[in-house]
């Protein structure tokens, strides 16, 4: 009868045991789960835009592609332009270069991708897309950077001649079809 007793009183304790951890998990999600309410609240109104939105006009910007060659809001040349932000640490951004490139080699116009961060970490990223592009190499919020809005990676804009931006996102799908440009 003893051991009985004892095998009540061990299994009683393991209950409450599991409860309190049950209540704690609990407590945790709940907290886990307003904290990500208050993330996409504040996403939210940040605003989704990841780049200058369509109908927006980009700032003034001047800026050294690797090549030497000078690039500024007054030389574009007149002809429509393409944009990219990329970052090496980006996984969107490794997904969506490929793309990027592709739709460069299609798109009639002057195109200029923006690598972030030091050269040294850059290097691959800077040989692939300069096959295709123009490429600046500039810290996050440098002057490229805030002339289109970019505040995130992969950042993708299409502006006419006149600098306003036509489309822009971080997805390829928020540019037009390059056939119909």
């Amino acid at each position: 009868m003893p051991f009985l007793t004892a095998g009540v009183v061990l299994v009683g304790l393991l209950c409450v045991l599991d409860l309190l951890l049950s209540f704690g998990i609990i407590r945790r999600l709940r907290e886990q789960n307003e904290t990500l309410r208050t993330m996409r609240e504040q996403q939210a109104a940040a605003g989704p835009d990841i780049a200058l939105p369509a109908g927006a006009t980009v700032g003034e910007f001047a800026a050294t592609a690797v090549s030497g060659a000078p690039l500024s809001d007054a030389n574009t040349d007149g002809s429509r332009l393409l944009v990219g932000f990329f970052s090496p640490g980006c996984e969107p951004c490794k997904e969506r270069m490929p793309q990027f490139i592709e739709y460069a080699t299609r798109f009639d116009g002057r195109v200029i991708a923006v690598a972030a961060a030091g050269f040294g970490e850059t290097a691959d990223m800077v040989a692939r897309l300069g096959e295709v592009a123009e490429v600046v190499v500039e810290a996050d919020g440098g002057p490229v950077h805030k002339a289109f809005g970019a505040s995130g990676y992969p950042a993708l804009c299409l502006v006419d001649a006149e600098g306003t931006v036509l489309a822009s996102g971080w997805e390829m799908s928020a540019l037009p079809v390059p056939a119909v440009l």
